[in-house]
């Protein structure tokens, strides 16, 4: 999975957190506020916390500092949904929208509609502020536990969902009748998110295995992400029975959750089309990297080739050869060593017998008759530059070899040899000029590296290559390959190619990569702030949709409209002037004289 599907699946559990926790805020202060089925607000209070520690979890992808806060308020959050469980398990009575008090007067004392407690809500403030203070300037500063703070606050969430589980399990072993068992599963899910946050939100430790889970991506966040999503899909469809019987709290539901289901998709199809075109231009780039890698590992062969030619034409050399000055030799070789900056320099007389070798004192002497690129250059009398492998202590290390004969009056009287080790120096070199992580495979082996293991110092020197598709692609069929790969922990863009020596065979593999959380880094924080203003926006919006609908809205009851009156209907009043008036009485008047 990509690390866009990762950031995305998180932005969508954080969503549907929102949306279902500002659903059941709405849900229950209705009923609290307008029905009067609820004696408290705790529920009301702890989902809306929620709703906002979820907004600054989202920012926290954004700013890791945000992340303290948001841990924070989400405690508090599930500490009042738990004092509203404890207060009143049972909301069955939820489900009929009355008028009145009457669900609650036969079971529950009145209180002043609801308020929390002075002595409560202090006690909150107050646990607020000294919480944050101790976290923000006494722990980090002076004890090492500070470093625990986000995995401690986490705990004690964690402590709040376990009472709650234990009231739910308690009131369904009292009450078997109409189990509803939506809120408990829910809950069983917050649980598994809080242990999986509690272990990524560790320090770094000694122990690899919970270092692993503090990782970006690490499989306790992908556990912690996805339990969110399907906790507060339970709550969701828990919640969902209470609002479907009431119109306005029914309609504002579906508006606000088709409103986040658009936005959430716009963000997905944009960000979706940004994300591949930046990973299919990353795995470019490390193709041309490990293409550039190898040309710059065939120059080292080719200079190889151009110092082994220049000592072979060497007439003091030759000279010195003829007449056996070894002593002359060796100073005239560390010369060329110390000049041309190589590993490797070796000469040998006809039978392969090292007589100088200025790189390593303890080749003199040594005799190669097994080398067939040493045999075939003095039989042949032809140079050979080709990449070889050499033994080394963890692993072989590949080298680049140019062997050269040295001839005097057109006959061989022994080989010049000059290399370069392609090892830790080496890999180190090219990262400070490309800022890229080279490593070099000897078959499948490692032998150099620029990854470094979780203490900062070790190398994975000796590890072998596992992915079946990279040694099928690189190794069998000498392709170059290109691939998101988990390596060690982290997700790279990596590019393989392959390492052939003179005779074609494959010997080895190079690869280039970059850890995908710094190459994408700035789409990361791109992404987030997209998903920051898709939030704000659809939490406007849902504000602006719920004063659009003021007939709806639950409390304001219509106008009662006037009885209709039991007359016949009448043309509209005409006016009627003085002259008009005075015609009609005389008409009358008229009438009576005729009579």
């Amino acid at each position: 999975m990509s690390i866009f599907l990762y950031e995305f699946s998180y932005f969508l559990a954080a969503s549907m957190a929102i949306l279902v926790s500002v659903s059941a805020f709405a849900l229950f202060i209705i009923t609290f506020r307008y029905e009067r089925q609820l004696r408290t607000v705790w529920r009301a209070l702890g989902f809306i916390l929620l709703a906002f520690a979820f907004l600054f979890l989202i920012w926290e992808r954004k700013s890791p500092d945000i992340g303290l806060i948001a841990i924070i308020i989400q405690t508090f959050a599930l500490y009042s949904i738990f004092k509203g469980v404890r207060t009143e398990p049972k909301l069955v009575h939820l489900k009929d929208v009355g008028s009145g008090k009457s669900a609650l007067d036969k079971n529950v004392t009145k209180t002043k509609k609801g308020k929390i407690k002075l002595l409560e809500g202090k006690t909150i403030i107050s646990l607020i502020i000294v919480l944050i203070f101790v976290s923000l300037f006494v722990l980090p500063g002076y004890l090492y536990v500070g470093h625990f703070l986000g995995s401690v606050i986490e705990g004690i969430s964690v402590i709040f969902i376990l009472l709650t589980i234990f009231i739910q399990i308690r009131r369904y072993l009292g009450n078997k009748k109409n189990i509803n068992l939506y809120p408990l599963l829910g809950y069983i899910f917050l649980l598994v998110r809080g242990v999986g946050m509690i272990f990524y939100r560790l320090p770094e430790l000694d122990s690899i295995f919970l270092r692993r889970l503090t990782l970006e991506y690490s499989i306790a966040w992908q556990i912690a992400t996805y339990a969110t999503f399907f906790a507060f899909l339970f709550l969701g469809i828990w919640a969902w029975n209470f609002v479907k019987v009431r119109l306005f709290l029914r309609t504002y539901v579906v508006f606000i959750t088709l409103v986040i289901l658009v936005s959430t998709m716009g963000a997905l199809i944009f960000q979706l089309f940004s994300f591949e075109l930046v990973e299919k231009n990353n795995l470019g780039l490390m193709l041309s990297g490990a293409e550039t890698q190898s040309v710059v590992m065939t120059d080292r062969v080719n200079t190889a080739m151009f110092i082994a030619k220049l000592i072979a034409d060497d007439d003091e050399m030759i000279r010195d050869f003829k007449n056996n000055n070894f002593k002359a030799i060796n100073i005239s070789a560390e010369n060329y060593l110390k000049s041309a900056e190589v590993d490797i320099i070796r000469l040998y007389n006809n039978f392969g017998e090292v007589v100088a070798s200025p790189s390593d004192t303890r080749d003199r002497g040594r005799v190669f008759n097994e080398d067939n690129i040493l045999a075939f250059s003095i039989t042949e009398r032809k140079q050979v530059r080709t990449f070889d492998v050499s033994p080394g202590v963890l692993a072989p290390f590949v080298i680049a070899r140019a062997v050269h004969p040295l001839i005097d009056n057109n006959k061989v009287i022994g080989a010049v040899e000059v290399g370069y080790k392609f090892d830790t120096a080496f890999v180190d070199f090219s990262k400070e000029k490309t800022r890229l992580d080279v490593t070099i495979y000897t078959d499948k082996r490692i032998s150099a590296t620029t990854i470094k293991t979780l203490d900062g110092v070790s190398r994975f020197v000796g590890s072998e290559e596992t992915r079946q598709d990279v040694l099928d692609k690189v190794l069998i069929e000498g392709e170059t390959y290109q691939a998101v790969i988990e390596r060690f922990g982290e997700i790279y863009y990596s590019a393989y190619s392959p390492i052939r020596n003179v005779n074609c065979e494959i010997i080895g593999m190079v690869s280039v990569g970059k850890p995908t959380y710094l190459l994408l880094e700035e789409m990361r924080q791109s992404l987030v702030s997209t998903f920051i203003l898709v939030s704000i926006l659809s939490a406007i919006i849902s504000l602006l949709g719920y004063y659009a609908m003021p007939s709806l809205r639950f409390g304001v009851k219509k106008k009662k409209l006037p009885k209709k009156s039991k007359q016949k209907k009448t043309d509209i009043p005409r006016k009627i002037n003085k002259k008009s008036f005075r015609f009609f009485k005389l008409k009358k008047k008229n009438k009576t004289k005729k009579k």
